[in-house]
């Protein structure tokens, strides 16, 4: 079962806390100054599979969307957690989650963008690590207290819960593309079988040491089994650095 942190002090947390309460779902008020320091201070026990926190989604170009994806720093910490550092991933649950949501999209009539982001911002959990999915409505104020976002978030968040013996999927780790992993999603949506784990942007690549590109590898719930690369959106030097590293360490790739 999933540990569901929230913030009272944040529109959007707040918004999807209620909404779970109304379905019978209960999340924890860590009154956290801001969704990314929720983890301050807040120690998990050891059943906990995973942590779902309640959060806002905001981009430079606002408009309505419904965003997931786990935390975690390719590079530099400017917006909390350690640099170079990512959280386990969990990708069984991020593909039902991301799979719930487009769903009660629909039946609920929302009919907003449905997307994962790839890895990015903090916190992040090094003792006792459990994996971490953040669950956002985006992209400004007038989103983040709209009712019905809330309420499809949550009809996802129940609807992943009950599938905790649904079958597995097979884990690979996504490589290329923008912030947002419209590539990736659509991917796994035309293959049953697959998730995505940590999902790399292209403008991170450059910097990104073997040392996390390694993490995001081996820091997972569900066993990676390669790297799915982007083609189309990397440089040469992109992908001839990816298709080294795999090299190097013997992990299987593929371009798509």
């Amino acid at each position: 079962m999933p540990l569901i942190l929230y913030t009272s002090k944040q529109l959007a947390s707040k918004n999807l806390a209620d909404a779970l309460s109304a379905i019978g779902i209960e999340a924890i008020d860590t009154k956290a100054p801001t969704v990314l320091d929720v983890l301050t201070n807040f120690r998990t026990d050891s059943d906990t599979d995973y942590i779902l926190v309640l959060s806002s989604h905001k981009s430079k170009i606002p408009k309505p969307m419904l965003t997931m994806h786990f935390p975690g720093n390719w590079n530099d910490a400017g917006m909390g957690g350690e640099p170079q550092t990512l959280n386990v991933a969990h990708a069984e649950k991020l593909k039902q989650l991301y799979l719930e949501t487009k769903k009660a999209n629909v039946a609920l009539g929302l009919d907003w963008e449905v997307t994962i982001e790839a890895d990015h911002h903090g916190p992040t959990m090094t003792e006792n690590a459990v994996p971490i999915i953040f669950v956002e409505i985006g992209s400004s104020e007038a989103e983040w207290g709209n009712k019905l976002a809330a309420r499809v978030l949550a009809t996802a968040i129940s609807g992943t819960i009950k599938k905790e013996n649904s079958p597995k999927f097979r884990s690979f780790f996504g490589v290329g593309g923008g912030h947002y992993a419209k590539e990736f999603c659509k991917f796994m949506e035309a293959n049953n079988d697959w998730a995505v784990g940590h999902i790399i942007p292209k403008y991170a690549i450059e910097d990104a040491t073997d040392a996390v590109l390694m993490q995001a590898i081996e820091k997972s719930v569900d066993k990676t089994e390669k790297v799915i690369l982007l083609k189309d959106s990397l440089n040469v030097k992109q992908r001839e650095k990816i298709l080294n590293f795999c090299k190097s360490y013997d992990v299987p790739a593929e371009l798509i």
